[in-house]
């Protein structure tokens, strides 16, 4: 059952030495490789990055560095240097393999990295690529330009070394990270980049660069290169300039938020038979025979401009299916001439919630002040939600905010459109000086062809 809302002043918000490489490398156990990142919290980009490795079915591969450890490798590394923390974790980590020519590593970042493909895959790709090492590329030399003239030329591909994702041979992988010492505030790209230039270490390690993005996509700069493809339940991601199927795909620097939108489809997130898969995971269903079980929340109710039918608005939240024990009510009414219907309404309900609290015109508070007062008389109260409602939003679902409780996310708006018109509040995306900006799978969600 879904609900249905009329209306655009709505959310809910819920308190997640040289080798010889040979031209056919022996195949290698997927058991036996290791799947390393560093994240000190469990962030949503974090939760992401998991199922992703879930969904693929390699999770007992995975190695976490730095988990509920303080972050000692710099203040803002999406914008500034930083980030040897991150290899001095690792080195740490690899020391009992320092000799093992065969087991391969992986390395990625986590918060903004989606998994795409099965580690086989990945790794028969790899052993096809005739490196022991090997670094993802971008199109940008980060974060020292000066060395950009000390690249290797290359015909085709992105030439530069990114640091956010590489693998290779665990022996060789030791031998790059142990070439020098790094501080855990220094900066792991340009620690890397520097083993990279330095010729005899390059080919004592053979390591090369993914120039076309055959394993490793780095979306900065480069996020018109790829294009979501759909063919049949599956979507995946194509790079449209060098023609390749990344399968591990990075969010790196200002492309969080493309990251974002394309992490919406990808790594069986959606498909065109069941829509949005990763919505209904990790839900609830609420026992209506067990009110004392349902989240206790606050519905913030704002009336800022004169509103028709405002006796039916507050019939639809009267007639809600949740628990009034569990509930406390919070009214901001800034309309003199709606002031009497409000008290009928109060007077009516305020032994049916926990708490009732009401701040009329005489009150002389505008809107940004009021809806402050009502998150803090919210965390007062020490709701588990918030549920906000502007009087111009009929909720006719009566069941809408049990269903929003049981999605169990942290933040939930609806998608409002005209019908037979091309409008909707929904833009998808954002452009870089923060203005909205229409998203490349705008229409389709308008047209309700994607949810």
């Amino acid at each position: 059952m879904r609900a249905k809302i009329v209306g655009c002043g709505f959310f809910w918000s819920l308190f997640l030495t040289y080798h010889v490489i040979s031209e056919h490398p022996p195949s290698t156990d997927t058991d036996d490789v290791l799947v390393y990142t560093v994240a000190t919290n469990e962030t949503d980009g974090y939760k992401r990055y998991l199922r992703s490795i879930d969904v693929y079915g390699f999770h007992d591969n995975l190695k976490v560095l730095g988990m509920k450890e303080p972050w000692l490798g710099g203040d803002n590394i999406k914008t500034s240097t930083g980030g040897g923390f991150k290899v001095n974790l690792l080195k740490e980590s690899l020391r009992e393999y320092q000799n093992d020519k065969e087991k391969i590593v992986i390395f990625t970042d986590s918060y903004d990295v989606i998994f795409l493909n099965s580690l086989n895959t990945i790794v028969d790709k790899f052993k096809n690529m005739n490196a022991r090492v090997l670094f993802s590329a971008e199109g940008a030399c980060w974060p020292d330009k000066s060395l950009a003239a000390k690249y290797p030329p290359t015909t085709r591909g992105k030439r530069f070394l990114n640091s956010g994702g590489f693998m290779g041979y665990a022996s060789d992988v030791y031998g790059v990270l142990t070439y020098a010492p790094i501080k855990n505030q220094d900066d792991d790209q340009l620690f890397y980049t520097l083993a990279y230039l330095d010729e005899k270490l390059r080919e004592r390690h053979a390591i090369k660069l993914d120039h076309k993005s055959e394993i490793f996509q780095n979306l900065y700069g480069a996020v018109a290169d790829v294009e979501l493809k759909f063919e049949g339940e599956k979507a995946s991601l194509l790079n449209s300039v060098y023609n390749t199927e990344p399968m591990i795909l990075h969010g790196n620097g200002y492309s969080k938020l493309s990251l974002n939108s394309l992490g919406n489809y990808l790594a069986n997130a959606w498909n065109p038979e069941e829509g949005c898969i990763t919505c209904w995971e990790g839900t609830v269903e609420l026992d209506k025979t067990e009110p004392v079980t349902f989240p206790v929340i606050l519905i913030a109710i704002f009336i800022e401009q004169p509103t028709p039918f405002l006796n039916e608005f507050f019939m639809t939240i009267y007639r809600q299916s949740y628990p009034g024990s569990r509930l406390h009510l919070f009214i901001h009414n800034n309309i003199e001439y709606h002031q009497d219907t409000v008290n009928s309404f109060m007077k009516k309900v305020v032994k049916k919630y926990r708490s009732s609290k009401l701040v009329g015109p005489s009150d002389s508070m505008n809107e940004v002040a009021a809806r402050n007062l009502a998150m803090d008389y919210c965390l007062m109260k020490e709701c588990s939600g918030y549920f906000s409602v502007d009087s111009i939003s009929h909720l006719d679902n009566e069941h809408t905010l049990k269903l929003l409780v049981e999605q169990q996310r942290g933040i939930v708006a609806p998608l409002l459109v005209r019908p037979s018109k091309m409008w909707s509040n929904f833009w998808g995306a954002i452009m870089d000086d923060g203005f909205y900006a229409r998203s490349f799978d705008y229409m389709e969600i308008v047209k309700n062809e994607r949810r």
